[in-house]
């Protein structure tokens, strides 16, 4: 059955492949450098999180190829070079976040990208290569923010948008016209996926989610490429992604709206915590807590009263005997605990033998509660209040409207590098800060992707000592 060739998949299409370096916002540039900079930042970082060294070893038995397993001096097929990668980026939860739906848009785009340019464009010039970047990470903001989260049924939309941004960003690289970028995205649709599950039950298939999707897109433009056609009808389908994803409800003029700026990037929240942007706000609130001088000995209880996906995402239980990195990642009690009782939260306190700590996941277990309230937003991170009970019988009340490393609290260059540092000493990064800050930042001139590529492909001098 053949269904109207008109679709929002076209517009949406135009849009990215007529994308140009001179039209972008220098206010969309800056974040793009600092994007790409963060992200790689924390794919040096989690180069031997558990479950990426098992992975690299496990997608190893498919070969050698042209594109570069980030951190190591190995190479893989472009496909299986994005999955190596995107696992490692999105191993330590520290990578970007657009709050509004909230996904993360770097985390398919960007190990897609970088892989395809490798296969294909190996000359690129650092102009181009951001103008797709921006392309792609503007076009899943856009997806995600135009449907609206459907995480109360259960999909990731970190990979069901994620996927459609990286689908535009290689075709805006490849320089392809409209029609091919439509089957890309069609191609896209067909192979669409993407559970909460894996978080609902800690497990380490949660950060290869998006490595997957990018490796998938990259198989769709193989087949795009190669002139296999993908659907048409990809958004206003029967079966479309409006019908599929969005149970019919989609803010088109979100998806177009200033589209030929690209300029949602500005958007784009860098975490300033290694874990589940809905335990930032309560974080935050946490050493606001500690800097009042309030010890943890001091407190009898604290309960933190969120909103009802704060609750649904990071409102679990801690078990100091139990719990592993992935219910860590995503537990207020925890990552609040770790900041009352040392004062910040950062890659070493997700390690193994700091779960176990009794005293920190003790107090998390016996003295922290998470409740939802109807008072906020059901999806917001912010506001968050904590009502803490004293063991003099005393009781204070904090509330945090705002959550550190969004578009009104941007981290400062020389937080970033101090996240870097922490992602870099981590992962044992044979890459200084200011090495990659520098390389990152002279794309703008059009120095030679090649040069960002070199750092990449240095070997990592081994994991952090524990």
């Amino acid at each position: 059955m053949t269904e109207s060739t008109v679709d929002l998949a076209e517009r949406l299409a135009e849009h990215a492949v007529r994308q140009s370096y001179p039209n972008l916002n220098p206010a969309t540039i800056e974040a793009a450098l600092e994007v790409l900079f963060d992200t790689l930042a924390c794919a040096l970082g989690g180069l031997h999180s558990p479950g990426v060294p098992q992975a690299r070893t496990a997608l190893s038995t498919w070969g050698t190829g042209n594109a570069t397993i980030w951190g190591t001096s190995d190479t893989a097929p472009a496909p299986f070079a994005a999955v190596a990668n995107g696992g490692a980026l999105h191993a330590l939860d520290y990578d970007d976040t657009d709050d509004a739906v909230p996904l993360h848009a770097a985390s398919v785009v960007l190990p897609a990208l970088v892989a395809d340019l490798e296969e294909n464009r190996p000359d690129c010039g650092g102009q181009e290569f951001l103008t797709a970047l921006v392309v792609g990470l503007d076009g899943a903001m856009r997806v995600g923010r135009a449907g609206g989260p459907k995480g109360s049924r259960g999909w990731n939309y970190s990979v069901v948008s994620g996927g459609i941004g990286a689908a535009l960003a290689i075709a805006r690289l490849r320089r392809w016209d409209v029609a091919q970028a439509v089957s890309l995205l069609g191609h896209q649709l067909a192979q669409t996926s993407g559970s909460l599950q894996s978080i609902i039950d800690g497990t380490l298939a949660k950060r290869f989610q998006p490595a997957v999707v990018a490796k998938d897109v990259l198989f769709g433009a193989a087949l795009a490429g190669a002139g296999v056609d993908g659907p048409r009808n990809v958004f206003d389908g029967r079966a479309g992604f409006i019908n599929l994803y969005q149970d019919g409800q989609f803010n088109r003029d979100i998806l177009l709206e200033d589209a030929e700026h690209a300029g949602y990037l500005t958007d784009l929240s860098l975490k300033p915590y290694p874990a589940c942007r809905f335990t930032h706000a309560p974080i935050d609130l946490t050493l606001r807590i500690r800097e009042s001088g309030i010890t943890p000995e001091a407190v009898e209880h604290i309960t933190f009263d969120t909103s009802g996906q704060a609750f649904n995402m990071v409102g679990r239980t801690f078990d100091p005997a139990t719990a592993n990195i992935v219910d860590a990642q995503f537990c207020i009690g925890y990552t609040a605990s770790v900041a009352l009782h040392r004062g910040a939260v950062l890659i070493g306190d997700f390690a193994d033998e700091a779960l176990r700590d009794p005293v920190v996941g003790g107090f998390a277990a016996e003295r922290i509660t998470v409740r939802p309230t109807e008072d906020v937003d059901f999806l917001a991170m912010a506001p968050v209040t904590a009502t803490v009970r004293l063991k003099d019988g005393t009781e204070q009340t904090f509330v945090g409207k705002t959550v550190s490393g969004s578009p009104e609290h941007r981290l400062t260059v020389d937080q970033l590098k101090a996240k870097a540092a922490d992602c870099f000493q981590h992962g044992g990064a044979a890459v200084t800060v200011e090495e990659l800050w520098d390389t990152v930042q002279v794309l703008a001139q059009d120095a030679p992707v090649s040069r960002l590529l070199e750092l990449l492909a240095r070997p990592s001098k081994g994991p952090a000592p524990r």
